[in-house]
C-alpha cells in the first residue's frame, strides 16, 4: 500500500502483536474492524480509542508512528514484535554483548526522539538479558522498573509483548514492583486462561519468575511457584520448560535442605541432561552456578 493509512496502520501493528480480529473489537462488531483496517470506512474517535487500548497503546503513541509512517513511507525501527524478539534471542544465544548494546541503542535513540512506550519497554528488555547473559544477577534501575511495573499494571489483559516484558523483566525488577506484578500476572491469567495461544508464553513467563525468587534466595516460595506451575498440565512439547522446572525444583530443594541426597540426586539428573545436551548443560551449571557434586559443600 503506497499511502498508510489510519485503519492500515492499526491492522500492521495488531498482527505483529499477535492479535485475531475478535481480539480487540470488543464491543464493536468484528466487521466494522475489518471494513476499518482494509481501508473501506472510517470509525469514530471514541471507537479507536478502544481499540487502541486493546494494543495497549494510547492515541498519542500511534499518532506518532503514523507520522513517520508518513514521513518515511514506512514503519521505521522495528515495530514489528517477532522481528524484536527474534533478534534479541539470536543476539542473546550468540551472548553478543555488543551487539546488544547497539541494537539497545536503537530504542535508546528513538525512545529520545519520540517518547513512544514502545521504545522504551524495548530498551528495558534489552537491559535486562544484557544483565542476563553476563550472568550480572542485579536488578533493573528504579526508574526502569517502574516503568514496566506501571505498563503492565494498566492492562487488564496481556497479549504477545506484555508476557515476553513480564518473562524477560522478571528477575531484575525491584522488589517491590516483583511483589505488585507477580500477583497480578496470576490474576491476568487465571482470569483469562481460556487463550491458548498464549500458554507457552505464560509457561514460560511462570518459570521465569520462579528464577527471580531463587535469586532472592526465597528458596521456599520458588518451590510453592514451580509446584503451582506442574499443576497447570505443561503440555509435552514443551520438554524444555518441564526439564528446567525439574531441574530448578531439586535446587531450591537442596538450598533448602542441603540433603547428600537432594544433591546426589540434583547432580545424577544434571549429568545425564548434560551428555544428552551439551549444550543445555553448560548454560544451566552457569546459570545457576551449579558444581558437581554439590553435596561436598555440604
Amino acid at each position: 500500500m503506497s499511502e498508510m493509512t489510519t485503519g492500515y496502520l492499526y491492522k500492521k501493528i495488531r498482527l505483529e502483536r499477535g492479535l485475531r480480529i475478535a481480539d480487540v473489537a470488543g464491543e464493536i462488531s468484528v466487521s466494522t474492524v475489518s471494513k476499518f483496517e482494509n481501508g473501506h470506512s472510517e470509525i469514530s474517535a471514541d471507537k479507536l480509542i478502544k481499540l487502541l487500548n486493546k494494543l495497549g497503546m494510547d492515541t498519542s503513541e500511534f499518532f506518532e508512528i503514523l507520522d513517520q509512517a508518513h514521513t518515511s513511507n514506512a514503519i521505521s525501527t522495528n515495530t514489528s514484535q517477532r522481528r524484536f524478539v527474534q533478534t534479541l534471542r539470536q543476539l542473546g544465544l550468540e551472548q553478543d554483548i555488543d551487539g546488544l548494546k547497539r541494537f539497545r541503542s536503537q530504542f535508546t535513540n528513538q525512545f529520545q526522539k519520540t517518547h513512544r512506550k514502545l521504545n522504551k519497554l524495548r530498551e528495558i528488555i534489552i537491559s535486562s538479558i544484557i544483565m542476563d547473559t553476563q550472568d550480572a544477577h542485579k536488578l533493573l534501575s528504579l526508574s526502569d522498573s517502574k516503568y514496566v511495573s506501571d505498563y503492565l499494571l494498566e492492562r487488564d489483559i496481556w497479549y504477545k509483548l506484555e508476557y515476553v516484558l513480564y518473562s524477560d523483566c522478571v528477575p531484575f525488577l525491584q522488589p517491590q514492583d516483583f511483589q505488585r506484578l507477580y500477583t497480578k500476572f496470576l490474576t491476568i491469567h487465571f482470569s483469562f486462561r481460556q487463550r491458548g495461544n498464549y500458554l507457552p508464553l505464560f509457561f514460560q513467563s511462570f518459570y521465569n519468575t520462579a528464577v527471580a525468587l531463587y535469586y532472592r534466595k526465597e528458596y521456599s516460595q520458588a518451590i510453592q511457584t514451580l509446584d503451582r506451575l506442574k499443576e497447570q498440565q505443561i503440555p509435552d512439547n514443551l520438554f524444555s520448560v518441564r526439564l528446567h522446572l525439574r531441574l530448578l525444583r531439586g535446587l531450591c530443594l537442596y538450598q533448602l535442605t542441603k540433603s547428600p541426597e537432594t544433591a546426589e540426586e540434583l547432580a545424577s539428573l544434571v549429568k545425564v541432561i548434560s551428555k544428552v545436551s551439551p549444550v543445555f548443560g553448560r548454560r544451566w551449571k552457569a546459570e545457576f552456578h551449579f558444581h558437581e557434586p554439590i553435596g561436598d559443600n555440604a
